[in-house]
């Protein structure tokens, strides 16, 4: 028994002993990563004197070095390790990065205005939230960021006005009420960023995919989306103004409230968007596919609609004063209490179209088709209707006074009424 005992007591001195052990070899594999990760981070005091001193330091270790708010205007960096460096507040201004590491770098209210930057390091390893590089509201404007990775970084409030970003990488990167006026951004890589409250005013952003990025209330104006793709992006409330979309591609985009007024849209892409209660006068829609978006409620007024793909369609409520339809399709439209006063529609499709209680009057309908269109209530006052085919429509209770261009008595199914008011200068 006594012996039963110690063995027992033996084996417990033993496995607490392995146990001690395990635990002494894993507090120092801890302890030397810590080591490790510490000096990886340490600059070298020479390095750091160097550029304080002289402002010319290539290639220098200056990981982890604290040169918030140092004076390093046109200093050369180029090469060098910045990691995890404190710049904060500092003056880089005109200052060589070209291929630095700032990765993990705290640049906040930095002064980099006309700096070169080119592919610079400034990646977010995408592992915790203060890897990323900080960059909020630092002064970028006019700086060279060609083909620099910042992937990830925060760029919240920065001013990036007049930078040349061609070909850099932002992918995830956070630029809510950064300042991007006319920055040079073609090429450049914006997935999965946060541009809310963005600036982009004149910005050049040719080629750019900027599909599922959210750009509600951004400042668009001037820019250049020329064939960019903004599929489902989010753009609601932002300003377009003048903005050129030339074969964008933004289907099933939320622009809704957008103003797009004067917009240039020629063959965009935007089946399934969302445009409702959008300012789009005197917008060019040349050829822009519309089919089954949401138009209900926006502001097209004298906008050049003409040969554009509207099948589908919801224009309920829609203010299409003035604007140009010539040879558009919309078959299947909803076209209900829209305002089509003096509007062309010349040899537009309207098959099966509803247009009750719309307002037409002085539209030019010539050679239009109207087949199965619901008509009923509208008012086509002064509507010009030379070789509109109406067969099947219902023209119930439509107004029809002034109307020319009918070459014989409408044909009305039993039960409709409409009202036209015959003279030998309304039908020719």
């Amino acid at each position: 028994m006594k012996v039963r005992t110690f063995a027992s007591a033996a084996l417990i001195i033993a496995m607490n002993s392995a146990c001690s052990s395990e635990l002494n070899k894993q507090s120092l594999k801890v302890t030397q990563i810590k080591q490790q990760q510490t000096s990886r981070y340490s600059p070298n005091p020479a390095d750091v004197k160097r550029i304080q001193e002289t402002k010319q330091c290539q290639g220098c270790n200056l990981a982890g070095a604290d040169l918030s708010s140092a004076n390093l205007k046109k200093a050369n960096l180029q090469g060098s390790d910045l990691r995890a460096a404190n710049l904060s507040g500092a003056n880089l201004s005109e200052a060589n990065l070209t291929q630095v590491d700032l990765r993990a770098a705290n640049l906040s209210k930095t002064n980099l205005r006309g700096a070169k930057l080119t592919a610079a390091q400034l990646n977010w390893s995408g592992d915790s939230t203060n890897s990323r590089a900080n960059l909020r509201q630092a002064d970028l404007s006019k700086a060279n960021l060609i083909t620099a990775y910042m992937r990830g970084a925060d760029l919240r409030e920065a001013n990036l006005s007049g930078a040349y970003l061609h070909a850099t990488d932002l992918n995830q990167a956070i630029l809510i009420k950064a300042n991007l006026s006319k920055a040079d951004l073609a090429g450049v890589k914006l997935s999965n960023a946060d541009l809310t409250n963005v600036n982009l005013q004149g910005a050049n952003l040719l080629g750019v995919n900027l599909s599922e990025v959210n750009l509600s209330n951004a400042n668009l104006q001037g820019a250049n989306l020329q064939a960019v793709s903004l599929i489902r992006a989010i753009l609601n409330r932002a300003n377009l103004n003048k903005a050129n979309l030339t074969l964008a591609k933004l289907d099933g985009a939320n622009l809704s409230g957008a103003n797009l007024r004067e917009a240039n849209l020629f063959s965009a892409i935007l089946p399934n968007a969302d445009l409702s209660s959008a300012n789009m006068q005197k917008a060019y829609l040349h050829a822009t596919d519309l089919s089954k978006a949401n138009l209900s409620s926006v502001n097209l007024i004298q906008s050049d609609l003409s040969a554009a793909l509207l099948n589908g369609a919801n224009l309920n409520n829609a203010n299409l004063k003035g604007s140009n339809l010539k040879r558009a399709s919309l078959t299947g439209a909803n076209l209900s209490n829209v305002n089509l006063q003096g509007v062309n529609l010349q040899g537009a499709d309207l098959t099966e179209a509803n247009l009750t209680q719309a307002d037409m009057t002085k539209t030019n309908l010539a050679q239009a088709y109207l087949t199965k269109a619901d008509l009923s209530s509208a008012d086509l006052q002064g509507a010009t209707l030379n070789g509109a085919k109406l067969s099947g429509a219902n023209l119930k209770n439509v107004n029809l006074k002034n109307a020319v261009g009918l070459n014989q008595p409408l044909i009305i199914s039993e039960g409709q009424q409409s009202e036209s008011h015959t003279s030998p200068h309304q039908h020719n």
